[in-house]
């Protein structure tokens, strides 16, 4: 079995982002970097990697020919874009502008986005169509089919023994009409002794 500890490590989360930086960046950036972010107890900090200098950066399109310098940024707590980017514009003493911070979804996001950007020459418009029969996802013999697929799923009761044996019943119970037996209609206890009729005085 294992112990307290090792659940918590194996559960251990950690929250990953992206730091990118354009234009020149501070010699001990990584370092700024760190004691930017320790509040959220920083687990690694890479060196930074620069991208070649382009005319123009997806990420800082009001950025013309500069280079980028990206740091992969590992922390134990959750924190937000924003605030890692406040955080490090502050300590490195960059502007917000030339900041921009992504976590992993982010990224592979941004990147779906972008995948595209590349015309390829190609007319969708003039490219057959795929050949899908979609009787067989919504017609009438795939409900048939999911039918008799549920209808194929049965339960049966469990019959668990125990100390109370002998006051249990000895078979699984199963759901049975049961016929009502016919009961006699009540007779009064006054017998045939009727109430006196008012309007006649009696």
């Amino acid at each position: 079995m294992k112990s307290f500890k090792q659940y918590v490590i194996e559960g251990k989360q950690v929250y990953e982002f992206k730091v990118k930086i354009a234009g020149d960046c501070p010699k001990d950036c990584a370092t700024k970097i760190k004691q930017a972010l320790s509040q959220f107890k920083v687990e690694s900090c890479s060196a930074g990697k620069s991208t070649p200098i382009q005319e123009t950066q997806v990420d800082f399109p009001d950025q013309k020919n500069v280079e980028v310098t990206v740091y992969d940024i590992t922390t134990a707590y959750p924190a937000t874009s924003l605030q890692i980017r406040d955080l490090v514009a502050d300590y490195c003493s960059v502007a917000l502008a030339k900041i921009k911070v992504r976590n992993l979804l982010e990224q592979d996001e941004e990147a779906l986005n972008h995948a595209n950007d590349k015309p390829t020459g190609e007319s969708l418009l003039e490219k057959p169509l795929e050949d899908v029969d979609g009787q067989k996802l919504v017609g009438d013999k795939q409900v048939m089919s999911l039918l008799k697929e549920l209808g194929s799923h049965t339960k049966k009761l469990t019959q668990y023994k125990g100390v109370n044996e002998k006051i249990l019943a000895k078979k699984t119970p199963s759901e049975k009409t049961v016929k009502a037996d016919k009961v006699a209609p009540a007779k009064s206890p006054l017998g045939k002794v009727s109430n006196p009729d008012p309007r006649k005085g009696k």
